[in-house]
Order: structure tokens, then sequence, then C-alpha cells
């Protein structure tokens, strides 16, 4: 806990060094590799959690500190902690209708025993999870400088920004890595989609260490959505099924300037409970009444993780435009996920089926009643129904598993939607 109060006062000090300028974002967070998207696998091994905290000037100047958590179950049976503190600053070059960006980056990365197991079993007991006990590396914990830079170039498409871009890593003694990524941004805010490709070179200190650079290398695909005032990340390695996302508060959000007038385009997010108990996470992309939308829960069945995901194409009916209440009915279809894994990455079960929901609910508040930015927030109070078209039978299968994955699926949640205005 000592290393990692000295990781905080480091950050600190980086604070100290811009407490002149005007603050932009002074963001906290959580990650958790049980956000899939219903991509990933959620083998609840590797980069298993982890806390983020960013903190941007206006001028652009960016301080984050990250502390995540690997583990390696089966393998070599140890895990590692890993704390970063860098600070980066992009030099932007306008033309004509693109730009051209570079941005440095330094800092210091901490591996080693940092704790973070006695913290990950607390919260298992919180949750009534099954708590670890791996061994760390008998080598000391070690500090490395980080050094790193990004190479970008952009062309201007209406309110969005396409770049590719590559990014390189160094960090003696411990690991360099680089990255080839194409994005597509917005102009407003930070939110962009991205698909890259990814290769470390470790220094094999640890006997796990590489390991875990092999599962997350090569085809990546990130999302980040920044609502103002919440931020969500999620990055997915199709090749090996590992996937994390987290979740992230701008404590500065409110202090932004309303200037929302119309909806472009929405981000919406929500927890949907069904027969079972399980949560289900809602993540979905909205224009105008047109939606297309992923939910997905996961977990562990015996000695196997189990994944439901539903994607799905949708169309809401607005029934009438209350002052205090919307109500709608929407009609979805798609297919429906159904995975079974044994912790051995043995596939016991891989099914995708045709899948047609119905959904009613209400958005309740008056219009534009919590505007943070360009950003509109609205909640709403939904149920849906979900039909599986054929054969969800799987007899041989644990009956716990079989639980999980009926023709029809009930589910009652509550959801956010944070409309964009785009101009």
């Amino acid at each position: 806990m000592k290393r990692m109060c000295l990781v905080m006062i480091l950050l600190l000090f980086g604070l100290a060094g811009v407490k002149a300028a005007a603050l932009e974002e002074v963001s906290l967070g959580t990650g958790n590799d049980w956000i899939t998207l219903g991509l990933g696998d959620n083998r609840d091994d590797g980069l298993s959690f982890g806390l983020h905290a960013t903190v941007k000037t206006e001028k652009q100047l960016l301080i984050s500190l990250a502390l995540k958590g690997y583990t390696d179950k089966f393998v070599h049976q140890e895990r590692y902690d890993l704390a970063k503190v860098k600070i980066t600053y992009p030099f932007l070059f306008d033309l004509d209708r693109s730009y051209v960006r570079l941005s440095a980056t330094c800092g210091v990365l901490v591996v080693g025993n940092l704790g973070f197991q006695n913290a990950q079993n607390f919260f298992h007991r919180i949750l009534k999870k099954d708590e670890l006990a791996l061994a760390y590396p008998p080598s000391h914990t070690s500090v490395h400088l980080h050094l790193g830079g990004e190479a970008a170039y952009g062309i201007r498409l209406g309110p969005t920004l396409l770049e590719g871009a590559v990014d390189i890593g160094y960090d003696p003694g411990w690991e360099v890595h680089w990255e080839a990524a194409l994005r597509l941004r917005m102009k407003k805010g930070a939110s962009f989609l991205s698909a890259s490709w990814r290769t470390a070179y470790p220094s094999d200190r640890y006997a796990s260490q590489n390991l875990q650079a092999n599962r997350y290398e090569g085809l990546k695909l990130t999302f980040l959505h920044d609502g103002g005032l919440l931020q969500t990340f999620f990055s997915t390695y199709p090749g090996s099924g590992y996937s994390y996302g987290g979740w992230m508060v701008n404590l500065l959000a409110f202090a932004k300037k309303p200037t929302f007038q119309t909806a472009h385009i929405a981000y919406g997010m929500g927890i949907f409970l069904d027969p079972t108990g399980l949560r289900n996470r809602s993540n979905e992309l909205i224009y105008k009444n047109m939606s297309l939308e992923v939910r997905y829960k996961n977990g562990p069945i015996e000695d196997s993780w189990f994944q439901v995901a539903s994607y799905l194409l949708g169309w809401r009916f607005d029934l009438h435009e209350g002052t205090r209440a919307a109500p709608y009915l929407k009609v979805l279809a798609g297919l429906e996920r159904f995975s079974l894994k044994h912790e051995t990455r043995t596939t016991l079960d891989e099914r995708l089926h045709p899948t047609i929901a119905f959904e009613a609910g209400s958005y309740f508040g008056r219009p534009n009643q919590w505007v943070i930015g360009n950003l509109d927030y609205r909640i709403r109070l939904a149920g849906s129904i979900h039909y599986v078209a054929g054969d969800v039978n799987r007899p041989a299968l644990p009956r716990a598993y079989q639980r999980q994955t009926p023709s029809w699926i009930f589910q009652i949640g509550i959801g956010l939607e944070i409309r964009h205005d785009l101009t």
C-alpha cells in the first residue's frame, strides 16, 4: 500500500505543476473484465480489474493514473500489479481540411506486489465470490521510466474526425509496444471508435509476463463514450477473447456551461434484471427512433464461464410527449448468443439464434431538464420480452446454464440516455 501511496504522490506533484492552469476534467473510475459487450469471454483472468484517474487542463495537458491487477490462474499460477502515472501533451497542426497531431508522453511505471490481491478479495467477500490466493513473483517490486508518443493524421468529416495514428511506448526493463489505429472521433468531446493492431515485446521479468502480453496483442477494437459526467470505455481482442471495460465520473462536469439545443444522436446504457436474478447490461447507439443495442450478462457456472448476449436493431414508437413522462413502444430483432467455455478454454457451447423482442417503457422528467454542456440526460424505465428462435435445449450441459438460455426471456430495468447536440 505504501507503493500505491507513492504513485498517488507523483500524481499530486503533477497536479501541483498545473495548478495555475484552468482544469477541464478531473475523472475517477474503475474497470473490470466482466464488461464484455457480449464480445469478450470474461475468463476472470488476465487484466482482471483496475482503478483509473485523469486530470486534463484547458490547454489539453493530460495527467493519467492507471492501477491494474493481472492474474494467471492456470499456467503459472501467479499475479502481479501494475501502476502507471504519465503526462501527455499534444501538439496540433491545423491544415486546410485536415490536421496533424503529435503527442509526447513521459511517466513512471511501478510493477510487482502493490497489495491488489487484498483489495480484490475484499470486494469478492462483499460480492460473495470465491477469493483468490495467487503467489506474487519472487522478484522485488520494480520502478521503470515510461516514454512514449503518438503521431496522428486526420480529416474532418462533418461533426466527426477520421484519423490514422501510430502509438509507441517504451518502459525500459519491462516492455516495448506499438499500436497502429484507425479511429472515428467526435469533434465535441472525446468519444471515439477504433480498430487497431497492437504488438508488445515484454522483458520476461515475470514468468507470466509474456503470457499476459500475448493475451492483449493483435486486432484490438476500442470504444469510448464521453458523456460529460459519465464516461464509459471498452476494448476487446477478438483473437484471444479477452476484453476490459469500465466507467469514469468527471467531477468537474457540472461546471460546463449548458449549450444543448437539439439532439442529433444519443447513447444509452442500462441494467435489466431477468427471472434468474442476474443483471443484463445494456449499451445502445440511438439515431432518431432507430437503435443499435447490445444486452449481455456473464458469470461462472461450476468450472466454466457463460455468456448470454443480444445484438439488436430496434425502432421506437413514441406514444406521447408529456411534461413529465414520454411513454414508448419498441420493436427489436437480431441475434442471441449463448456461450459456455470451460476454464481450460475448451468451448462447451457456442450458438447464435435469431431473436425478436418487444419493449415498453417511458422516459421521465421535463424536456431538457438535466443538461451538461452539449449533452442532455434522460432516465427511462422499461420492460421487455424476447423470443429466441430455434432449439435451445442442451440437456448434456449443466442445468444452471440451461436456466440462462431459455426460449423466452423477460427483463425489467432502468436506463440512462445521453443525447448529443453536435452543432
